[in-house]
């Protein structure tokens, strides 16, 4: 008898999304924990510094622009943990006001 794949298998399938949804939990958390400190809260401002979060990708020369928005579009994944995890850091951020210094 043929093994049914994963995703035919509802309690699989359930199984998966647990899994998925604990994972993305201990990663908020994880973020959240980082920005607590002095060291977490430089080293996304620096991620979002250099993925130009905060600023234009816009280059004049289409494949430096693409490069940049390469670079922007990994960026604004991390951008968006934070804004899941500690909305209130990005204010930090933008700022460069950091009361753990």
């Amino acid at each position: 008898m043929k093994k049914p794949h994963r995703a035919q298998d509802p309690a699989a399938v359930k199984q998966a999304e647990e899994d998925a949804k604990l994972r993305r939990q201990q990663e908020l958390v994880d973020v959240e924990k980082l920005l607590k400190t002095s060291e977490g809260l430089r080293f996304f401002r620096r991620i979002f510094t250099d993925g130009h979060v905060f600023s234009t990708t816009f280059a004049g020369n289409a494949p430096i622009t693409y490069f940049k928005e390469g670079e922007r579009n990994l960026a604004l994944k991390y951008f968006n943990d934070v804004c899941e995890a500690a909305p209130e850091a990005i204010y930090g951020m933008i700022t460069r006001e950091d009361q753990n210094e």
